[in-house]
């Protein structure tokens, strides 16, 4: 055991960072705080007594600041803030939709967006009055959705909203004032020879302002899994820091006075680019060693990490449960550690003298080998937050990282630059570069592999898979280290043994209706695990692909759709299917015969998607069907009961909502109908076929309309519960009081998403249980 802790032993900021880290999340998460801090308990003992006093005072510092910096998690946000207001402007942050406003108003912060394009706008440090209509602050009504409350509360903010009226007074000087205009001023010096996606795309590198970045380009980095470039963070110091060095020492000024002047430029730099902890850690990182070799006291690495770790978290507790702070402290102690057991260290001598090996190493290995560090040390908190990972982050860190880096000198030249044509030179470099980045980045995103579901897993999972990560470099020469390895692989084991095998003897298959505003969305589960989803919601207000439907599906862990099911073709239903075909992987596409006439930019643009994607558009109509069987039995299946084979296609598709695809999925004796947007007409007809429609669960047609759900066909299905989809506050005012009195009158209960959120019906072979997002 005292050889495990040895590598720690002369690190005291950095055992004292974790321990702090430990204390805090000890006293937000109770029931992890025996599994966080019993080990350092019991590493305590094997630690020299400076290292044990470390220990003990950064517990009672944590406990202190604690208490002292942190309100109770979830605090509640006041209810009734005034419209009319009156404050200080604290910063200014340009966003794709308008400016957002950040104003300190007495004892509370506010962020207020001015989505009019004037001419003038206030600037930090200016005084404001104003009047605000506020955004309503609801709990999430799709699991996995973004929880606008702990958003709030983690930015400090009492609430946000779109700004009606605004009267300014010039105010003081302030700091972000003048990074404000710095900042502007940069945006002119590359918007004479740049296009507006190149000097966005500049400024977020450079200054951390990511407005101007087209959101297309922002989904190809995500889901390459290299968003963490866009971010101003380590990667971006760094490079920084070693231009800054090199110029510095060009100018042959003493390595001392060089040393400090990068050290207070980059501390000049932190406030520029919006002081995100990631920055302040980097330059700590930074500053730290620097400091060390002025006072001829070498600092090390991890020890380095240390102390910008405990400048960060004494200062702002809250931020350990901040998601990029995380992965930054993760993916750089991943790196510092496997540096510290680099193989290639130990590599034959005739190996390293080759210049062919060199170049290799040099271009492709070392890469691969530190993205991996980082891809593992990051991937407990990828897999908890977002239950995803990017086998394609190495190749792009090998291929991308490059010319972003390049055009990234080359943008800071030009932004130097005091002759105009030097200016144009450097921007012209730096536009060449950025664009090579960004079709490289389109490349890799554009595979099926970019982006892969893994878990959901309970966090005691990953706290160990994080913990065995940690010890795995040492499981050769410690014998703690490897009986900690076998245990926790034996506990994985057979924690998936056992789920396969309930899985196996309790089967179920659900029905979930997400909640994608006035639109349609059917996740359909079967008792093998294969997905169907009905429809893909709107994009009128948000885009429901993107936004709702593939953040839920990697929440629960879907890997991949079997198929998606468009019921008609109209927005409404098909929306969000552009986007979810770019970012999630779709084995086929269900559309009716009426689908094959339809127009539109939108249809148009789904369509190509497919066909770009290589999914194939099959035509479904009454008398498909879809089974799982499991031993030679039928355990689930999908039959299609509407639309009929089309004789006039003209004619029959007028009414695109009458020939909506409506199928019955059944297993384990129970069943469900989902309807698209079917009217009476269509009702009538599926009667008129004699098909068997007594089932538990009906999606009630076209948002509760009152062209569909007929008395005769609520008979005919006599469900145990209807569920309607529709969004709040709709124009329609769906559902329409006649379908609700209609459903009352014949004793069937029935839930709306616009009221209930996200619905979920689960059937076994004893029950059918409902659940609700919102209670």
């Amino acid at each position: 055991m005292r050889d495990l802790m040895d590598p720690l032993a002369g690190k005291p900021a950095l055992v004292a960072a974790l321990t702090v880290m430990a204390t805090y999340a000890s006293l937000d998460a109770p029931e992890f705080a025996v599994a966080l801090l019993a080990p350092i308990a019991i590493c305590t003992r094997f630690f020299p007594r400076s290292v044990q006093w470390c220990i003990l005072g950064a517990l009672v510092a944590g406990v202190t600041c604690h208490d002292l910096l942190v309100g109770p998690r979830g605090a509640s946000l006041p209810d009734d803030l005034p419209t009319k207001a009156c404050g200080k402007i604290e910063a200014m942050l340009p966003r794709a939709n308008g400016t957002a406003f950040i104003i300190a108003v007495n004892e509370y912060r506010v962020r207020i967006t001015e989505k009019r394009d004037l001419p003038a706008l206030p600037e930090p440090g200016d005084s404001i009055c104003y009047e605000a209509k506020w955004y309503p602050v609801m709990d999430p009504t799709v699991p996995g959705g973004f929880n606008t409350r702990e958003w709030l509360t983690s930015q400090k903010f009492a609430a946000y909203g779109k700004m009606l009226h605004w009267d300014s007074w010039r105010g003081g000087w302030t700091f972000e004032r003048y990074f404000h205009r710095f900042r502007r001023w940069l945006k002119t010096r590359f918007d004479d020879y740049l296009e507006p996606a190149e000097t966005g795309l500049l400024l977020g590198l450079l200054a951390g302002d990511r407005s101007g970045i087209p959101e297309a380009l922002r989904n190809d980095f995500q889901r390459s899994g290299l968003v963490h470039v866009l971010a101003i963070s380590g990667f971006h110091v760094v490079l920084l820091a070693g231009m800054l060095m090199v110029f510095l020492k060009a100018t042959r000024l003493p390595h001392k006075a060089a040393s400090i002047i990068a050290i207070c430029l980059l501390g000049v730099y932190v406030p520029v680019t919006g002081g995100s902890p990631a920055v302040i850690r980097a330059v700590l990182m930074f500053a730290v060693p620097q400091l060390g070799t002025l006072l001829q006291r070498p600092a090390n690495t991890l020890n380095s990490l240390g102390v910008a770790l405990l400048c960060i978290l004494l200062h702002s507790p809250a931020e350990l449960w901040n998601t990029g702070f995380q992965l930054s402290a993760a993916a750089t102690a991943g790196i510092l550690v496997g540096n510290s057991y680099n193989p290639l260290r130990h590599l034959p001598e005739f190996l390293k003298r080759s210049k062919t090996w060199n170049v290799l190493e040099s271009l492709a290995i070392a890469p691969t080998y530190v993205t991996l560090c980082a891809t593992l040390a990051t991937a407990p908190f990828l897999i908890h937050h977002f239950k995803t990972l990017s086998p394609m982050a190495w190749l792009g860190n090998i291929v991308v990282v490059p010319p972003i880096s390049w055009g990234m000198q080359a943008g800071l030249f030009a932004a130097l630059s005091p002759i105009d044509f030097m200016r144009e030179t450097f921007c012209y470099a730096a536009g060449f570069f950025l664009r090579l980045a960004s079709l490289l980045t389109r490349l890799l995103s554009d595979s099926a592999q970019a982006s892969v579901t893994v878990g959901p897993f309970n966090a005691w999972i990953l706290l160990l898979l994080g913990l065995l990560f940690v010890t795995l470099p040492v499981c050769r020469k410690n014998l703690v280290a490897r009986g900690y390895c076998i245990i926790c692989t034996l506990i994985f084991s057979i924690t998936f043994c056992v789920q396969g095998i309930t899985q196996i003897l309790g089967p179920t298959w659900s029905m979930t209706v997400i909640d994608v505003g006035q639109g349609d969305s059917i996740l359909l589960k079967s008792p093998g695990g294969r997905y169907i989803l009905v429809d893909a919601g709107d994009i009128d207000y948000t885009d429901s692909g993107k936004d709702i439907i593939v953040p839920f599906l990697h929440h629960i862990g879907v890997q991949r759709l079997d198929a998606l099911v468009i019921t008609h073709p109209h927005k409404d239903h098909f929306g969000g299917a552009a986007s979810l075909l770019r970012m999630f992987p779709v084995n086929e596409i269900w559309t009716n015969e009426c689908s094959r006439t339809a127009d539109g930019v939108e249809w148009r643009e789904m369509v190509e998607e497919a066909v770009n994607r290589k999914v194939p558009l099959r035509e479904i109509r009454r008398g498909f069907t879809w089974k799982e069987s499991f031993f030679g039995s039928d355990f689930f299946q999908l039959q299609a009961i509407h639309p009929k084979g089309l004789k006039d296609r003209e004619r029959e598709c007028r009414d695109l909502n009458e020939a909506s695809i409506t199928l019955r999925a059944s297993g384990l004796g129970h069943s469900a109908i989902v309807t698209g947007d079917l009217t009476v007409p269509g009702e009538k007809t599926i009667l008129g076929s004699l098909a068997y429609l007594r089932s538990d669960v009906l999606k009630v047609g076209h948002h509760g309309s009152k062209t569909s759900s007929s008395e005769e066909f609520l008979k005919a299905v006599g469900p145990q519960v209807a569920i309607i989809s529709s969004g709040r506050r709709n124009r329609f005012r769906h559902p329409h009081k006649q379908v609700t009195e209609r459903l009352d009158a014949l004793g069937i209960p029935y839930l709306n998403t616009a009221k209930s959120g996200t619905v979920t019906v689960t059937f076994s072979e004893d029950s059918v249980t409902v659940e609700t997002m919102l209670k």
